[in-house]
């Protein structure tokens, strides 16, 4: 018997507002509805049709939907009009619930087979999740399980996301039950299969789409299953090592095939192989796989513990700024300061990158030379006269215990560079050493710009407000030449710290006459007036 053991008010609660309100648009598509042990099970039909189920989880409603929406773990606009429909019944009547468990513990063997298999041949899903389990109890049935493995992974033609999503729940039985073998003693009959699911799913990827992800996470975790039987029941090193290259040089690219999973699997005779492979393949490389293959190389010399020869993989790139970083942070990492230090002067000399200015800058202080790092960084402020060229050399200069006798050198720089433009760097500098007013005298003797004067004014006004306060007048009436609702919102900012310069040095009247003028001559700026009334200006 079925009706609702829900409130609307549950229902709007369990799918959201928007959920809810599409969800009415369906109740006229909702059929077969019929009870389950915890719930009702129903078809929403219209373009597609989706299977849905309502139930309790404790006293919440909860509910499943077979949609790429539902899929995702949401209660969507199907459930809700599965379930405005069982409210429109009326609430449900009292009954007991069905103790299917104890029912079903009547059943002799017979009967729960016969069951079970009439259900198998209505349920396809049923029927390969008992398919899987049955080739692998006992002494795994590897024939039957390849079967199956390759009828769950097989693709017929494009998969959209909805049939993507499909075959990704398949294919995660197939894997699970890979793993279950594995897991109890079977490693040996679970390397064929997991090496079949790494092979079945490449082929479906360019198929596939596979925008959440979800195939790709398959294809990472069949890796990861093969790696874990090879490391359990090794299998030829030469063959494993000829299965890895080709993988590896044809096979989707992402995610990575790691040569270091399979490193003890293939041992040295396997190694020797897959490094005679791509001896050859580097010999007279395609185009398109040049870069492949030096990811290749170097994956073999990390697995071979050879720092020098990743070091000249990585300067194949050279005067690429990545290849200087990436063989840098390698030498520090493995504590060859000299040799990093080397690379980021050439890098730095050769490309001017900051990343590896600051590296090196690291590592001189680190090999315990701070005045070679307070040299670059004043080399950096000469070449770049700004605020960040300066933070940086301040930085250096006080963990190097020297930046009292540094600063003024460095303030004269910007003093320099703002008698050629203006003191927008110079002021920001002074900012954050915090010398306000020295900010305040850079900018009346050198200029700036709006931003940088206002930066400077805020900090300034809030110990001289009547030195700024000509200032913000000419901020506001510029910023009034401006129409829509950015420049609005810019003059209630600055009328409201206006106000409370004004109010510092006593010119409260004036500021309210400047309001006042402002709502008279620009009241027809609707946009503007809900500005001010917002700050009650």
């Amino acid at each position: 018997m079925t009706g609702a053991w829900f409130t609307e008010d549950d229902l709007h609660e369990a799918a959201g507002g928007q959920s809810f309100q599409r969800g009415r648009d369906y109740v006229g598509t909702v059929a077969d509805v019929a009870p389950t042990a915890l719930g009702v099970r129903a078809t929403v039909r219209g373009l597609d049709s989706y299977e849905v189920w309502l139930g309790r989880d404790g006293e919440r409603l909860v509910g499943e939907c077979s949609c790429p929406f539902g899929a995702d773990g949401n209660f969507c606009k199907h459930c809700v009009a599965v379930g405005l429909v069982l409210l429109a019944e009326g609430p449900a009547a009292p009954a007991p619930e069905v103790d299917l468990a104890a029912y079903l513990r009547t059943l002799d063997n017979r009967e729960l087979v016969e069951l079970v298999l009439a259900q198998a041949g209505r349920d396809p899903a049923l029927y390969r999740r008992l398919s899987l389990r049955a080739g692998s109890t006992g002494a795994p049935q590897v024939a039957v399980l390849r079967r199956q493995l390759d009828e769950a992974l097989r693709v017929r033609g494009y998969l959209d996301d909805r049939a993507a999503r499909e075959y990704a729940r398949r294919a995660r039985e197939v894997l699970d039950t890979v793993d279950e073998l594995i897991t109890s003693g079977h490693a040996a009959e679970a390397r064929p299969l997991a090496r079949s699911a790494v092979e079945g799913i490449t082929a479906a990827m360019s198929t596939v789409d596979d925008s959440a992800g979800a195939v790709t996470a398959l294809y990472r975790r069949a890796l990861w299953l093969y790696a874990r039987a090879c490391a359990v029941a090794r299998p030829n090193p030469a063959r494993l090592a000829e299965w890895l290259f080709r993988q590896r040089l044809a096979g989707p690219g992402w995610p990575v095939v790691e040569l270091a999973d399979f490193a003890d699997s293939l041992g040295e005779a396997g190694l020797s192989v897959y490094r005679s492979l791509l001896r050859s393949a580097c010999a007279s490389p395609a185009e398109e796989q040049v870069v492949l293959l030096r990811s290749m190389r170097e994956q073999l010399a990390i697995v071979d513990g050879d720092l020098d020869a990743r070091v000249d993989i990585l300067a194949e790139n050279v005067p690429n700024p990545k290849a200087f970083l990436d063989i840098v942070t390698l030498l520090r990492s493995s504590g060859r300061l000299a040799g990093a230090i080397r690379w980021a002067e050439r890098g730095v000399e050769e490309t001017g990158d900051p990343r590896l200015a600051d590296l090196l800058v690291e590592s001189y202080m680190d090999d315990g030379r701070p005045e070679a790092a307070v040299t670059l960084r004043q080399s950096a402020l000469r070449a770049a006269p700004t605020r960040l060229t300066y933070a940086n050399l301040r930085a250096t200069a006080v963990s190097a215990q020297c930046w009292p006798s540094v600063r003024e050198v460095a303030l004269d720089v910007l003093r320099a560079a703002a008698e050629e433009s203006a003191a927008d760097e110079l002021a920001g500098a002074l900012l954050d050493d915090g010398e306000a007013l020295e900010a305040w005298q850079a900018v009346e003797k050198y200029g700036c710009g709006e931003l940088a004067w206002l930066e400077v004014a805020r900090a300034h006004g809030a110990t001289h407000p009547a030195d700024v306060l000509p200032g913000y007048c000419d901020a506001v009436r510029r910023c009034l030449e401006r129409t829509g609702r950015d420049a609005y919102r810019e003059v209630a900012v600055l009328l409201e710290e206006l106000c409370g310069v004004a109010t510092r040095c006593g010119e409260e009247a004036a500021f309210k006459d400047l309001v006042a003028g402002i709502r008279t001559r620009y009241q027809r700026r609707r946009a503007l007036m809900t500005e001010l009334d917002r700050r009650n200006l």
